[in-house]
């Protein structure tokens, strides 16, 4: 989603220099996604890795110094200053039934490591209950080049803005971030480079409450390298499934770069079951929308140097078919109807999005098969003039009809995505005057200005302090959802690619806080042809996807992990509400100040995530 700004003007990358005070600044294109290997690690950069590791020998350590706050720090691929974390011998979990605990080790040498893997022992707790150590995933943190928007927007939070310089580090060819969480059996780590160890940790959710003991070993080159005892305490406490989560995520997936990134026809039977994956990672976060397209290209923008072309990399296509016979249009929905049923056979909605009306921020246009020429038009067209009004008359009730006889009628929305409110009024009036069945399920992400017309609304965070508690539960005694997003401002917090991790964990503390119902993000993965050599297209970046392309189907990220685990977070939250009849205790008032005391994740202490959490668990195990 972009924004309303000025916009794009010279497609022209420059790689970020950020990472060290006393590195000099070099720019160029970012040409490769792979990690630096020895050969490109400069003198002066052996030199300051080696001053931060205290010695050239093997060292593993924990982020943070705590197992519990590890995951919610970035581990710099080149540390320039002192390594913490590299004295501490325990690790120490707390967790709930039901839940994952993600959690980090690093590792660097002054040699090349072959083989890095972590073998996680089963763990043993109360009355010889196991939770076995097969059920642990171990990733590897792949580094990913970093590179400057391509875009003249003013908007968009830069990365000197959003990174502290600590997340970032290379030997400017380019620099790297640590992002994805690439799934192996081991990797190989060049020398004098951190390699983080990411740990998820999956709770069964029949797992005895108590204490569980067992061990974690690093192991390179064929030896152990480090073991550490693990503790995890689990709570008599428990979260939901996912489908059963109260937290509303909205998170907007694009098939077209499914098809493009894995190499399939689009729409194809391979390109359905890579969707089917895609949609299954979804659902495992509680997504509560399965967002559809009725137009081509909804996302089209108008330029400022008079361009006009998608915001993404893959333009979006239409999921119906329009027709037109010189008389009446017609609709084919097949396509939308299977996607509808691809999504909900994964556990995703029940809502339903259908983008949209309203062009993303350029003239009005149909898109449409004209049957007695078998040629597709383009046609651009007044809002509210006559040929909108005649095309939208004509769909609306079709739409309708449709929607009631699959079963659909009561989870399909009409959205939009930040259009302002003389805009909406127009659409609104036209709803109501055609298929006012819609009245009540319109669905916007933009203004608050538009809270009248939205009974789904997720606001801006320019407008988020003007969405008052009160007006919130306003809303919600209506029927209404209220949530709020951010794109690629502000620049704290945020869920770029080298934004701070703790801020992607904030963010549902943040609508809990709020008494907002849950948080909405553009995009799931409108990638480029390749984000790991090429990792922006227009905006600042990250801010175009929060998982990659892998294998076989998603590849996640720290972030996309982070925000899984805050919305564990507020789902405790919920329950400990309910448990004290819909009130927020003083100790849960304090816990959500804590959480939230301080947004910029740079110098945030990560430790009040922890705190604040353990406190929520308290209050429900009293």
């Amino acid at each position: 989603m972009a924004r309303t700004s000025s916009a794009v003007a010279g497609f022209v990358a420059g790689v970020v220099v950020a990472a060290s005070t006393t590195a000099i600044a070099v720019t160029g294109t970012a040409t490769t996604g792979s990690d630096l290997n020895s050969k490109a690690t400069t003198t002066w950069l052996t030199v300051k890795v080696a001053d931060a590791m205290g010695t050239r020998d093997t060292i593993t350590w924990v982020p943070t110094g705590s197992f519990a706050g590890s995951a919610e720090e970035r581990v710099p691929r080149y540390p320039m200053t002192a390594i913490q974390g590299k004295d501490t011998k325990e690790l120490k979990l707390s967790a709930v039934r039901n839940e994952q605990v993600s959690a980090q080790l690093a590792i660097a040498s002054g040699k090349n490591l072959d083989n890095v893997k972590a073998v996680v022992g089963d763990l043993t707790g109360p009355g010889g209950a196991k939770l076995s150590g097969d059920d642990t995933q171990v990733r590897f943190v792949k580094y990913v080049p970093v590179q400057r928007s391509k875009s003249e927007v003013d908007w968009s939070a830069t990365i000197d803005q959003v990174s502290s310089g600590k997340e970032v580090s290379g030997d400017r060819n380019p620099d790297v971030v640590g992002d994805a969480l690439e799934e192996r059996s081991s990797v190989d780590v060049p020398a004098y480079a951190a390699q983080p160890l990411w740990f998820t940790f999956q709770i069964p959710e029949r797992a005895r409450p108590g204490t569980y003991t067992g061990t974690v070993k690093v192991n390179a080159d064929g030896r152990t390298q480090a073991s550490y005892p693990l503790t995890i305490e689990v709570a008599d406490a428990s979260v939901p499934d996912p489908q059963d989560y109260d937290f509303f995520l909205d998170v907007w997936a694009q098939p077209e770069t499914i098809a493009k990134n894995h190499g399939v026809k689009l729409w194809s039977d391979e390109h359905w079951k890579l969707i089917e994956k895609y949609n299954r990672d979804l659902a495992s976060r509680g997504q509560k929308v399965i967002n559809t397209t009725i137009v081509d290209n909804p996302w089209h923008h108008q330029w400022s140097l008079g361009t006009r072309e998608s915001q993404t990399a893959t333009p979006y296509t239409s999921m119906v078919g329009w027709a037109w016979s010189g008389k009446t249009f017609t609709f084919d929905f097949s396509r939308w109807d299977k996607y509808v049923q691809t999504a909900r056979r994964a556990g995703l909605g029940p809502d339903i999005g259908a983008f949209s009306m309203l062009a993303f921020q350029d003239q009005e246009h149909l898109t449409y098969t004209d049957t007695r020429t078998g040629k597709t038009v383009y046609e651009n067209v007044d809002l509210g003039g006559d040929r909108w009004r005649e095309a939208w008359g004509a769909f609306l009730p079709a739409f309708e009809k449709h929607v009631k006889a699959k079963g659909w009628l009561e989870n399909t929305w009409l959205s939009f995505d930040e259009r302002p409110i003389n805009t909406m009024t127009v659409v609104k009036d036209f709803v109501h005057e055609v298929a006012p069945v819609f009245d009540d399920r319109i669905s916007v992400a933009g203004s608050i200005s538009t809270e009248g017309v939205a009974s789904n609304l997720s606001v801006d965070w320019g407008g988020i302090d003007a969405m008052t508690k009160e007006k919130v539960a306003e809303r919600r005694k209506a029927g209404k959802t209220t949530t709020f997003y951010v794109y690629g401002a502000p620049a704290h917090p945020n869920t770029l690619s080298f934004s701070p991790a703790v801020e992607s964990r904030i963010l549902p503390w943040i609508s809990a806080q709020r008494n907002l119902d849950g948080f909405l993000r553009w995009s799931y993965n409108s990638w480029t042809s390749d984000p790991f050599k090429q990792p922006v297209h227009i905006f600042t970046q990250g801010d175009e996807y929060l998982v990659y392309p892998g294998k076989d189907g998603p590849m996640s990220s720290i972030r996309w992990e982070q925000l899984k685990e805050g919305i564990e977070d507020y789902e405790l939250i919920a329950q400990l509400r309910k448990k004290d009849g819909g009130s927020d205790s003083d100790a849960l008032t304090e816990a959500l100040t804590t959480a939230t005391r301080n947004l910029d994740g740079r110098t945030k202490d990560v430790s009040d995530i922890e705190a604040a959490r353990t406190a929520v668990v308290k209050g429900l195990t009293a």
